[in-house]
């Protein structure tokens, strides 16, 4: 993800087709000033960063699993701490796309700049996945206190 998101931003042909599909710039050429580009590319590593952080989380969660650890209060509070960060990339994500609208075309001439908010599937999906792993998480954290206590009459 990190190297595609610097590739887009060094490519001015994808740069604007990603400014039209994603971002929602919809009329005028895509050519920002150098303020607005670096803005704009400084805005776009908040919900990569999201992203990335999470799924390294995730590995760090599914190594646990495949070391035998499961009912362990580490594994809900990662579990947890991996739905709030989905679910923080798909918030984040078009109030990001809406900025980075902004910063494209803020050096623009009167009549031209722009304010785009996109919505697309992947911002529902990154937001469902966060909240089933948020409530996974405390099914599970349920699941270690339960076990505990049936453990503790043995």
């Amino acid at each position: 993800m990190l190297f595609g998101l610097i590739w887009l931003w060094t490519d001015p042909e994808a740069l604007a087709r990603h400014a039209r599909s994603a971002i929602g710039i919809v009329s005028g050429p895509v050519m920002p000033s150098a303020r607005g580009y670096w803005a704009a590319f400084a805005l776009a590593w908040l919900p990569a960063g999201l992203f990335v952080l999470a799924m390294l989380r995730l590995g760090r969660l599914f190594r646990a699993f495949g070391e035998g650890r499961v009912l362990v209060e580490e594994n809900a509070a990662g579990l947890l701490r991996v739905g709030w960060l989905l679910a923080g990339f798909g918030a984040a994500t078009p109030i990001v796309r809406a900025a980075q609208s902004v910063a494209l075309t803020f050096d623009n001439p009167e009549g031209q700049r722009q304010i785009a908010l996109m919505l697309d599937p992947g911002i529902f999906a990154a937001l469902a996945a966060g909240a089933t792993l948020i409530a996974f998480g405390l099914v599970l954290r349920e699941a270690i206190r339960l076990s505990d206590e049936n453990q503790s009459f043995v």
